[in-house]
């Protein structure tokens, strides 16, 4: 008899344990899939979108990554070899407070220009602050120099007092300073016979590139002087340096294309630089 009643008191034992760890396997998963963030909206093509955050939402992270600079390269006897690379573009992730109906633009840069030696073709503006490279053509005494052109920016932007620069087609679109969050564009590479040094990564805090990387309150050094505020230097005439990249403040031409810098703004609930990796065009990506 009093062996029945351990066996039956065992039995209801096991049953309740493996409950109490099917419940738990299935909060374990519940809050796996309730921490799991949902793609909102991705944007990889270089140029200006507009977005408007979905019924439901109350906040979103801002995944922003700017465009590398261009490269040089040459060819001897049909054989193609890179002679410098453009910097890539660097990273920007930030968390922001939203709520349904809110408007943003979304700014995508675009990658720097590669150039041939030699071809006196310069190397273009990436889209959103990029620096033109250098073009020898009608340079007298210049040489055959050419250079790669810095990467665009990404950004996302909000106008003030209720997303004022979005209310209709014909308002004044969303400018620099709307920016809530940037990630500098790559400068563009150098010509062989000016050193040959590949461009440098876009920040981040500061632009790569030393005196040459944008920083939080001044635009690299080197460069045409156009450099600023959200644009990258374009090279000096028949220096065979690379173009500056876009960024919260450009990037110059000093040595190399140098990086624009990141930014990320107070408003934030959270916010890092992850670090300058991307390679080609940038892209925002858009998750709750």
């Amino acid at each position: 008899m009093r062996s029945t009643i351990m066996s039956i008191r065992r039995s209801r034992l096991a049953g309740a344990v493996a409950v109490a760890v099917l419940i738990a396997v299935a909060a374990g998963v519940a809050l796996v899939q309730s921490a799991r963030a949902t793609t909102l909206a991705t944007f990889s093509t270089p140029g200006y979108h507009a977005w408007t955050v979905p019924t439901g939402v109350t906040a979103v992270t801002f995944d922003v990554y700017g465009a590398s600079g261009g490269n040089v390269v040459a060819v001897h006897n049909g054989v193609l070899t890179v002679v410098s690379s453009g910097g890539a573009g660097g990273e920007a992730r930030a968390r922001f407070a939203v709520h349904a109906g809110e408007k943003f633009v979304i700014a995508v840069g675009g990658r720097g220009g590669s150039v041939t030696e030699g071809a006196h073709i310069t190397g273009a503006a990436g889209v959103n602050g990029g620096g033109f490279g250098d073009d020898d053509t009608g340079c007298v005494g210049c040489g055959s120099l050419v250079s790669g052109g810095g990467g665009g920016a990404s950004d996302v932007r909000i106008g003030g007092r209720g997303n004022a620069c979005l209310l209709s087609p014909a308002a004044v679109p969303c400018q620099s300073y709307d920016r809530i969050i940037v990630a500098g564009g790559g400068g563009g590479g150098s010509d062989a016979n000016a050193g040959g040094a590949s461009g440098f990564a876009g920040g981040g805090v500061t632009g790569g590139g030393g005196v040459a990387g944008g920083a939080q309150e001044f635009p690299g050094a080197g460069g045409r002087g156009n450099q600023g505020f959200w644009q990258g230097a374009s090279a000096t005439r028949g220096s065979g340096i690379g173009g500056g990249g876009g960024g919260w403040f450009g990037g110059g031409s000093a040595g190399a294309g140098g990086g624009g810098s990141g930014y990320i703004n107070r408003l934030s609930t959270s916010g890092s630089f992850p670090g300058g990796s991307n390679v080609g065009d940038g892209k925002v990506i858009i998750t709750t």
